[in-house]
């Protein structure tokens, strides 16, 4: 039944877990657990049921009424409960005989009947809990009487059975006629049968006992007391014997209503009594020592400590003097530099002679062990007393401290009046001795603690000091070295620039030199193939300049919403026609990948780019592998980085090459730095690609080791958006003519570009308009009223540039569609990218072509490539 108990849900019940129950209820239930007769405790407002195995029969049908309230489980006879119930929880017992149950045994149901005692159980104040239930079957007692069995042998079957002690007593002279085995070994197997109490046990007159009885002959009321301590004293017995006992005095009645007997039944529970009591002491004892803790854990001194530790044992013991001494080097005088005294108790502070008190306190306290005086009249030789005697004490228990071997301090606590010390005493002194020495031990070490690092503090301020003058220094040893740095990377950049341009312009001044002269004597056939030439120079001029753009993240961009799957998958055959037949190309389109944000046409740049990279760093053929993910980043990785931690899009570019040194990769990204030979590489494409991702609010990083190959990876945030259908990305095969009348404005301060740009358009078929800065652009705008596209530049002059001019034409014409013409991505001036609708952006040099498609596009109102 135990392991029942504890398993059983708890929690749910209003008792709640076991481990919540008070001490007196788990007391309670380990006495009905452990009694050897049916008992079933009833607790809290409710009686919810606990029982023991013996109590198991009288449930019958209703053996889960473990955790259950009476009322729940004995619901067909609760009204006749209800009156014992009441009076039990009221704090009178109760007794009912030969009550009838339905029990059901060996698979068929029958009427039992019990004998119930109902106990009130009362915490140490007397509240009363709960309910305690002993039952006795009497079953075959009942059956018995109906077949004639005297009433006589009934009774003593039922005694003789009982495992708790149980007696009949007559009234009105109080005679004991029957007592079961129990109650014998209760009184010490006195002769007790047929004997009034007052003489069978004459203590109970004195214990108030035979008052009771009367008290129940009177009233007529049952008596019931939990852990009553009654004094036995038996004539064989060498000293008195203290039993604490549970009992009911139980008057039983004849069928007119007459007392005509008082029933006893009752537990030893002597054990359980002094277990709680144990348990209370112990309880008492931890909150003093909590106490204690807390009051010495305020000291910031030994003297402190200690003083409160003397003061709180004393009134907690209820003691009179309590002191503590230093020893001196001796090992014999000793020194009393703080006590606390009782009231009425003189103070003991003041300088002694260890040997004055005697053999024994030399003898224990120099071997490290305490000395315990319970009389020292009687424990001490008279001149070894009269040192205590001359100080006003009787009794001690002294607590010694060595240090090394050596007796070094003493803690002493004294009565003046002789005291038996008990264990419990002794083993509290212990420890609140221990615990003092070693909070003051601890208190000392951090005093040590502090003036170390107030010498510490001390030294780093002389030490901060030395280091500003040493950082001073080496700032602007940093800063001489940044700026040759920055000098090195001016040449590096503006050497490859010079280098690149100069061959370009020769190309173009070349080819224009050619053609002059060509004219001259009339041999045009030639002029087409230096014409071509120069232009040829021209793009190569628009893509270094792109590259250098991207690099410095001043490029213009037109993002869109990208699914890098979709364009992995389109440049496939491109791709591997560029990397040839020796080199192998896999994609690994990562599943349910995110939309990004980004310039298609750069963004297939830079993926070539790399491609063609990883090829060049396999000379002998091998693999390139192009994978796309989702990168989710923490702070930490998108440090690693250089992102803000967020979603981003990962599309990296391995190889199986050569792979690159850690000095090559700090320099990879660098501009005009290559490791080709002279006329294979610009040193220009990773720039390109590194200002490009960044440009595009990612980054770009390369992983690689020699000989095992690289891997560089573009991280692009995702877009909330999806990515569009392929058709939007479809250009118009041919360059489209003006359909109608349609004017349109040209505003550029670049006498050249506007003239270009004005025989383009008119060529087309277009009716333009011309001005060189904003304010003219104004007043031809408010003055033509059908303009129907404003082709301007972004940076104009004379105080309005092409942003703000495009902005005050549409206040007259909100509908006005507008193509700004850029050499340079002003981005702040374009808001970053984020145009209105009807705005577009086309980067300088461009093809009559690409301009007229342009045009076309955004005056039929469709987005542009």
């Amino acid at each position: 039944m135990a392991d029942k108990i504890r398993s059983f849900a708890w929690e749910r019940t209003p008792l709640g877990p076991i481990e919540s129950w008070s001490p007196a209820l788990k007391i309670a239930v380990e006495a009905v657990v452990a009694s050897r007769f049916p008992q079933c405790l009833f607790w809290g407002p409710d009686l919810i049921a606990i029982y023991n195995d013996e109590f198991l029969p009288i449930l019958g049908a209703k053996e889960e009424a473990l955790g259950q309230p009476l009322r729940v489980t004995w619901s067909e006879t609760w009204e006749a409960l209800r009156p014992i119930a009441e009076d039990a929880l009221a704090g009178i017992a109760g007794y009912h005989e030969d009550f009838p149950l339905q029990t059901t045994r060996h698979g068929h149901t029958e009427t039992a009947y019990f004998t119930f005692c109902y106990a009130p159980v009362r915490d140490e104040n007397g509240t009363v809990l709960g309910m305690l239930d002993t039952a006795i079957e009497t079953t075959d007692a009942v059956h018995g009487r109906r077949t004639l069995i005297s009433e006589r042998e009934r009774y003593r079957q039922m005694f003789e059975n009982a495992p708790g002690f149980m007696a009949m007593l007559s009234v009105p002279d109080f005679r004991i006629e029957y007592a079961n085995p129990a109650y014998m070994r209760l009184v010490g197997d006195r002769d007790v049968i047929g004997r009034k109490v007052i003489d069978a046990l004459p203590e109970a007159i004195s214990q108030g006992y035979l008052d009771i009885l009367q008290e129940i002959l009177q009233s007529g009321k049952a008596y019931a007391a939990a852990g009553k301590l009654f004094t036995f004293m038996p004539p064989a017995a060498a000293q008195a014997q203290d039993r604490y006992l549970d009992f009911v005095y139980q008057p039983i009645r004849s069928p007119g209503g007459e007392i005509t007997n008082i029933f006893v039944s009752g537990s030893d529970v002597t054990e359980r009594t002094l277990g709680e009591e144990k348990l209370r002491r112990s309880e008492a004892r931890l909150r003093f020592l909590d106490d204690l803790a807390k009051e010495t854990g305020k000291g910031a001194d030994a003297d402190t400590i200690l003083a409160v530790t003397t003061r709180m044992v004393g009134e907690y013991l209820k003691l009179s003097n309590c002191a503590y001494a230093d020893m001196d080097d001796d090992e014999d005088g000793f020194t009393i530099r703080g006590d606390w005294a009782a009231e009425g108790s003189p103070s003991i502070v003041g300088h002694y002679s260890l040997a004055a008190f005697g053999r024994l306190a030399v003898s224990n306290l120099t071997r490290g062990l305490p000395l315990i005086i319970n009389d020292n009249l009687r424990e001490l030789a008279p001149e070894e007393a009269k040192t205590f005697q001359d100080i006003g004490i009787a009794a001690t228990i002294c607590m010694p401290l060595l240090r090394g071997g050596k007796l070094t301090a003493l803690m002493a606590m004294h009565d003046k009046v002789p005291h038996t010390w008990s264990a419990e005493e002794l083993a509290l002194i212990r420890e609140v001795t221990e615990r003092s020495w070693a909070h003051i031990q601890r208190v000392r070490v951090e005093a040590e603690l502090r003036s170390a690092a107030e010498a510490l503090a001390a030294l780093n301020a002389s030490l901060e000091a030395r280091v500003e003058e040493r950082t001073a220094a080496l700032v602007q040893a940093e800063e001489a070295l940044r700026h040759s740095q920055k000098m090195e990377a001016v040449g590096q950049l503006t050497g490859g620039l010079a280098h690149d341009f100069n061959n370009i312009l020769a190309g173009i001044g070349g080819s224009l030199e050619l053609m002059n002269t060509r004219l001259s004597q009339g041999r045009i056939a030639d002029v087409d193939r230096y014409l071509h030439g120069a232009q040829s120079a021209v793009k190569r001029a628009a893509g270094l300049t792109q590259r250098l753009l991207a690099f410095s993240r001043r490029q213009t961009l037109d993002p869109k919403p990208v699914d890098l799957n979709r364009l992995v998958a389109g440049m496939q055959d491109l791709i591997a026609r560029s990397v040839g037949p020796s080199v192998a190309v896999e994609s690994v389109a990562a599943g349910g990948l995110w939309t990004t944000f980004a310039d298609v046409g750069q963004l297939e740049n830079a993926l070539l780019n790399l491609c063609i990279n990883a090829r060049d760093a396999m000379p002998d053929g091998g693999k390139v592998t192009i994978e796309t993910a989702n990168r989710w980043m923490d702070e930490r990785a998108a440090r690693e980085r250089g992102l803000a931690p967020g979603q981003y899009v990962s599309l990296c570019v391995s190889d199986t090459g050569t792979g690159m040194s850690s000095e090559t990769i700090a320099r990879a990204f660098d501009p005009f730095f290559t490791t080709k030979p002279t006329g294979q590489g610009t040193g220009l494409g990773l720039s390109m690609v590194y200002g490009f991702a960044g440009q595009s609010g990612g980054s770009a990083r390369i992983y690689s080791e020699v000989g095992q190959g690289t891997m560089v990876c573009l991280y692009l945030p995702r877009y909330a958006a999806e990515a569009p259908d392929e058709e939007e990305f479809e250009r118009e095969p041919e360059a489209p003519r003006a359909s109608g009348s349609q004017t349109i404005l040209v505003v550029d301060d670049e006498p050249l570009v506007r003239m270009v740009a004005v025989e383009i358009l008119t060529e087309l078929g277009y009716d333009v308009l011309e001005a060189d800065d904003g304010p003219s652009a104004m007043r031809l705008l408010q003055s033509h009223r059908d303009i129907c596209l404003l082709l301007t530049d972004v940076g104009l002059p004379n105080g309005m540039n092409g942003r703000q001019l495009a902005d005050a034409a549409r206040l007259g014409q909100p509908d006005l569609k507008v193509l700004f013409i850029t050499g340079y991505a002003e981005n702040a001036v374009l808001n970053h990218g984020h145009l209105e609708r009807g705005m577009q952006v086309m980067t300088k040099p461009f093809s009559g072509e690409a301009l007229a498609r342009r045009v076309n596009d955004i005056i039929k109102g469709e987005q542009g490539s």
